[in-house]
């Protein structure tokens, strides 16, 4: 691919794989046999799912993805690699290793009954060993991205010394950092304190990990605001804590606002997967058209509401007429 010449946005963050089962009457129970009706194979990833959904938002080539792939040998990942050319997004710092044909990309597998339940299997892969020494290789993508006054977004779909470094990287130049605290194992025990030690323009944590970041539970506005008074104190300057069905709390130094989602039906089997995803690119996208923070949490609270409102992961389009 031609090299970017103008990058606005990098990503950090995994090219993975889903896999997706519908049409199951039941989940199975021990050694039992349940036929579901197809599947499909998409590419996944938070980091993958930011970028592409980015992507729709900006002109082609301000994209940029800095990731790692193994060369299976099922040619798996061609799948999340394609999407990223699909959609225009420069590839050039996606490191694919041809060495390793026996092992996979990291699989997600979501097992979906007829009436609308839904579980999830998660199996990590190479790809998520992003290594320090990869990243080296990319400073003159986070150089030039620093002179545009973009913005690098990563996820902790990464060993935590490699998002650490890419937080050094970016407050050697000065570039502006967007963090998704999404991608560590869920019953891992992980110290985040590492993180804060260099500067984060923004945080955008869902409820859930807010609550781990900060040790404040949180269930509501006020809730929020004390969580977000923590995460403001460690060297980040902007929260925005998502909260499914009650909206969003964004929070600056010296401001709060409560960000209520906007009044839709969603479909019977509507799911979250991904909304959180496009909160973050719309949200990057429009700080970069130059909107205020309010503005801009406001319409990337709507953009996350249509996306659980439709079928699949495609992006939220920027003149969807239900945007504000």
């Amino acid at each position: 691919m031609t090299k970017v010449q103008t990058p606005l946005a990098v990503v950090v963050g995994a090219l993975n794989l889903d896999i997706i089962i519908t049409g199951l009457p039941k989940y199975a129970q021990p050694g039992e046999q349940v036929n579901g009706e197809s599947i499909d194979l998409s590419p996944g990833g938070k980091g993958r799912n930011i970028a592409a959904m980015l992507a729709s938002w900006l002109a082609p080539g301000q994209v940029s993805m800095i990731s790692k792939l193994v060369r299976d040998r099922y040619d798996l990942y061609r799948i999340p690699l394609q999407s990223m050319l699909d959609a225009n997004i420069n590839t050039d710092y996606i490191k694919l290793e041809a060495d390793r044909p026996d092992d996979l990309p990291t699989l997600a597998i979501f097992l979906n009954t007829i009436d609308g339940q839904r579980a999830n299997y998660y199996l990590p892969g190479q790809n998520e060993t992003l290594s320090q020494s990869t990243l080296e290789n990319t400073r003159p993508l986070i150089k030039q991205l620093a002179e545009n006054n973009g913005f690098l977004i990563f996820t902790l779909e990464m060993p935590m010394a490699t998002a650490c470094h890419a937080l050094s990287l970016a407050e050697e130049v000065g570039l502006r950092v967007m963090l998704d605290p999404g991608g560590q194992p869920p019953q891992a025990e992980i110290d985040f304190s590492p993180l804060f030690e260099h500067p984060i323009f923004l945080i955008k944590p869902n409820e859930l990990e807010a609550t781990l970041l900060t040790g404040i539970s949180v269930d509501d506005f006020s809730s929020a605001g004390q969580a977000a008074r923590v995460l403001l104190d460690q060297n980040v300057q902007h929260v925005l804590i998502t909260h499914g069905m009650h909206g969003a709390y964004a929070f600056t130094g010296d401001q709060g606002w409560h960000i209520p989602p906007p009044s839709l039906s969603p479909p019977p089997q509507a799911e979250s997967t991904g909304c959180g995803d496009q909160v973050l690119a719309v949200l990057c996208a429009e700080m970069l058209h130059g909107a205020p923070f309010e503005s801009a949490c406001q319409k990337a609270v709507t953009a996350g509401s249509l996306q659980y409102c439709q079928v699949g992961l495609s992006p939220i389009q920027p003149d969807d007429p239900l945007l504000p």
